[in-house]
């Protein structure tokens, strides 16, 4: 209780959260993070979508919290727009759906589509 109040203590725009999800869900934070924002983004993705305590300590290990930070980018704002697709391609995450048959050429649509369609 002492460690917890010392982490929100003078931190008002979480005092609101911890009260919206579980008391073990606000451990795990409380123990595994350390930044107040860090914490504020686990406690809102644990209230919107629902998150049990294991997937939330799945989140936390997976480190959602960076993966969110290195996908906001000011590439719209300061980029042209050739430039700005090469940045985007730079920094995305790749992934590999070599059993749907798609080839470079296709859209992200007919991705969406394909894996669709494979559920």
């Amino acid at each position: 209780m002492k460690a917890f109040f010392e982490a929100y203590q003078g931190v008002e725009k979480l005092a609101p959260l911890v009260r919206e999800i579980g008391w073990s869900h606000n451990i795990v934070i409380l123990e595994r993070c350390s930044d107040p924002l860090e914490r504020e983004f686990y406690m809102r993705m644990t209230r919107k979508f629902g998150w049990s305590k294991n997937v939330l300590t799945h989140q936390i290990s997976s480190q959602s919290y960076e993966k969110s930070l290195i996908g906001q980018t000011n590439f719209d704002k300061t980029l042209t727009p050739e430039r700005r697709a090469q940045a985007k391609l730079a920094v995305k995450d790749e992934y590999t759906f070599d059993f749907l048959g798609l080839g470079q050429e296709d859209s992200e649509r007919e991705l969406e589509r394909a894996l669709y369609h494979q559920g």
